[in-house]
């Protein structure tokens, strides 16, 4: 449980996925698995619980994926000033660090927000919805 500015107490879930702390009033999204609702950060944690559930329900803590090489570029999904060279944990959330150097695919290239899934660019930037650096995806042709 947290406390905000009121003497009321908001109880808050942990995102399975990326650990955060979620109010399920406010939460971007819920999944419901093993007869239980989980709370989401962001769709796109929700997008990933759903595509492995048991994965993120065995207690190990979320590790950033590897990089094909350990001195790439690393960056928090919701702090975007938070970089480091090598994956790691976020000091501002506790967020698993996700590398920038995209693999190499024979896909499309675009960049999307965590937050706003639906903003989609063919460039990097920062979503014009929440001014989060938007992030490096990969289209499978």
């Amino acid at each position: 449980m947290s406390q905000c500015c009121s003497d009321k107490a908001v109880e808050t879930m942990k995102d399975p996925v990326c650990g955060m702390a979620v109010n399920p009033d406010k939460a971007a999204a819920k999944a419901g698995f093993a007869n239980q609702d989980f709370y989401f950060c962001s769709q796109g944690c929700a997008a990933k619980f759903r595509e492995h559930p048991e994965k993120y329900l065995t207690g190990e803590k979320p590790q950033a994926a590897a990089a094909p090489a350990s001195d790439a570029d690393y960056a928090c999904p919701r702090h975007p000033e938070v970089r480091q060279k090598g994956p790691g944990s976020s000091p501002s959330c506790g967020m698993a660090l996700e590398s920038e150097t995209l693999p190499a695919s024979h896909g499309q290239t675009e960049y999307t927000c965590p937050m706003h899934p639906e903003m989609v660019r063919s460039e990097p930037g920062n979503c014009p919805i929440c001014g989060m650096a938007l992030r490096l995806r990969n289209v499978k042709l």
